[in-house]
């Protein structure tokens, strides 16, 4: 194969440098023209051992390049190798009438090729040698072609096809053999993913657009059934299942269930359908609700800490912004607490700060926020309606306390001085303000009963 020179017609710049690569490494010397036209001129030049010529290509296709070749007394003996699709029959008839020797199919496979052009150039000599030319005219496809082959021609050129064939035969096999793989992965994949459906913890529906549930795995049949089918029944519950969100139910006991729910479109037998998984949250909300509550109230009264007072009171202030509704502030301090400690114990001191915010529970609305802001200090805030009077809520208040002294055989005595202030919906004055005024108002009426406690001189 020393010193053949190929010339190779072929207007995709990417593909004939491949191909110059693949036939330069086995040691061909390669010779590239981009039309017809070009390979014309470049043929007036240099004689080739083989040209390898694409069909499709501007200016002359390679079925007219190669019955120029034919024409042309001193280039009649090169042997053609047309590139096609084949993706039509009349290719094959085309390309004999044209006179070609051979053909091979895009894309190439390179080694396929390169046998291709051995085999060619070692009968190069019997073609040399072949008879005189014969005619013949055949019927295909709706048209007459007059082929005007020698038999060596139309023997290799059939046995390109054959080849060509076979090739494709086997790409087919082996193309055949990756799909069945690939199905046998997908059955698999299916088959697992059904087996994880079924094993699930969790819940899990898929429904169609008409909310009518298509699959419910035994988890969801445990969560929403009560022995009922849901398979061909509409979706258990009225809220949407769409996005994410969390959702508070029933289970066929009467239970508080509550669901994370997480949802996805999905093709299931051939149709868009929504699966959704609910997952049980009920203990994680219930921890949180524990929390959120330990977080807001006072450990030894039940009462809301400061931390909560000042996060209601701020909704409680959007509310009456809302209604157009005004609001009181109420500060209140324990009397005396610092001697009931010192004298009774800290025990006895705590069983005073309880019993105060009993009175302040029984003295108020249970819309209104009471709250034990720290030590001996409390505050309170609520709407004012049209029978609000602040003197007679003070009055409860104290009847609440004089009964308490009264009544419970306590070590103690207790006593609250108070200060109330309004705070107007349309103001701009914050709740921390106001409450501040309340303290003040308060601080000036212990210091009132401390002077009236004093004994005269």
């Amino acid at each position: 194969m020393a010193n053949i020179r190929i010339m190779m017609v072929e207007d995709s710049l990417t593909q004939a440098m491949r191909l110059r690569y693949v036939l330069e490494s086995e040691g061909f010397e390669v010779h590239v023209a981009a039309n017809g036209e070009e390979a014309l001129l470049m043929l007036e030049k240099i004689l080739p051992d083989l040209i390898i010529t694409d069909v499709m290509m501007p200016k002359m296709n390679g079925y007219d390049l190669c019955r120029r070749i034919r024409a042309d007394e001193r280039l009649r003996d090169i042997p053609v190798m047309l590139v096609t699709t084949l993706s039509d029959p009349t290719d094959v008839i085309r390309a004999l009438e044209a006179g070609a020797d051979n053909f091979t199919t895009k894309p190439y496979n390179e080694q396929a090729l390169i046998s291709r052009i051995r085999y060619i150039l070692a009968n190069q000599e019997i073609r040399r040698q072949r008879g005189s030319d014969i005619g013949i005219e055949v019927f295909f496809a709706g048209k007459k072609y007059f082929i005007n082959s020698t038999r060596i021609q139309m023997i290799d050129f059939l046995l390109s096809t054959y080849e060509s064939a076979i090739q494709k035969n086997q790409e087919l096999f082996v193309a055949n053999n990756k799909l069945k793989e690939a199905l046998d992965n997908i059955i698999t994949l299916q088959r697992n993913y059904r087996q994880l459906l079924e094993t699930s913890k969790d819940a899990i529906l898929v429904f169609d657009r008409n909310h009518i549930v298509r699959y419910a795995n035994p988890a969801a049949h445990a969560l929403f059934s009560n022995g009922k089918a849901l398979m061909g029944a509409a979706v258990p519950v009225e809220q949407d299942l769409t996005g994410q969100s969390e959702l508070e139910i029933q289970d066929p006991y009467g239970n508080t269930v509550y669901l994370d729910v997480r949802s996805v479109s999905t093709d299931w037998d051939g149709e868009m359908m929504t699966l959704a998984v609910l997952r049980d949250i009920t203990e994680a909300i219930q921890l949180r609700k524990e929390l959120e509550q330990m977080s807001l109230t006072d450990d030894l009264t039940g009462l809301y800490n400061r931390r909560g007072f000042k996060l209601l009171s701020e909704r409680m202030l959007k509310l009456a912004r809302r209604m157009q509704s005004n609001l009181f502030i109420l500060f209140g301090d324990l009397d005396g607490l610092k001697h009931i400690n010192d004298t009774l114990g800290h025990i006895e001191g705590d069983n005073a700060i309880q019993a105060i915010a009993g009175c302040l529970r029984q003295a108020f609305r249970e819309t209104d926020i009471i709250a034990r802001l720290g030590g001996d200090e409390f505050a309170v805030i609520g709407l004012i309606n049209d029978s609000f009077i602040p003197e007679a809520l003070i009055e409860r208040l104290q009847a609440l306390i004089a009964r308490f002294n009264s009544e419970h055989k306590a070590a103690f005595s207790l006593s609250i001085s108070l200060g109330i202030e309004t705070l107007s919906y349309a103001t701009n004055q914050s709740i921390d303000e106001v409450l501040h005024r309340a303290d003040t108002l308060m601080y000036e009426q212990k210091q009132k009963k401390k002077q009236s406690s004093m004994p005269s001189a």
